[in-house]
């Protein structure tokens, strides 16, 4: 069994008092996967994390956004399952302002977009390590 590592960044992202989610599209072989998360994306050559994280939110959203701090908020490890392996997956994400709300569509990866309260975003977030994010940066 083959084993990869992979790194993203992305944003906990707050506009007016709510939050901002994402419902990504999964679909394999007819099945729908898709899942309501962070807006997040990997590195790309020679990207820092907190650059990747600020254009991940952008393409994913459609908002121009900034960083509340320039250190990650949170980190979340986790493995992906494939039938040909496993990856090893580390995403850091960072706590941002929406500075330009609306600004161009959200990219075709993304199902769905919802600007919602605090209790809407627990309920819709699909994993518990996103859930746990959340309650932790909520409550600083």
């Amino acid at each position: 069994m083959n084993s990869k590592v992979d790194f993203a960044a992305g944003g906990i992202v707050f506009y007016d008092n709510s939050i901002i989610i994402v419902k990504n599209k999964r679909r394999d072989i007819g099945l729908n996967k898709s899942f309501w998360g962070f807006p997040k994306g990997h590195l790309e050559d020679g990207e820092k994390p907190a650059e990747a994280a600020v254009r991940e939110v952008y393409e994913e959203t459609g908002f121009k956004v900034k960083l509340k701090r320039d250190k990650p908020i949170a980190e979340s490890r986790y493995d992906i399952n494939l039938e040909d392996g496993v990856i090893h997956k580390t995403v850091w994400f960072y706590e941002m302002k929406v500075i330009n709300a609306f600004e161009k569509e959200p990219d075709n990866e993304i199902e769905e977009l919802a600007i919602v309260n605090y209790d809407e975003a627990i309920n819709l977030l699909t994993f518990r390590e996103d859930k746990k994010i959340l309650k932790y940066v909520y409550n600083k």
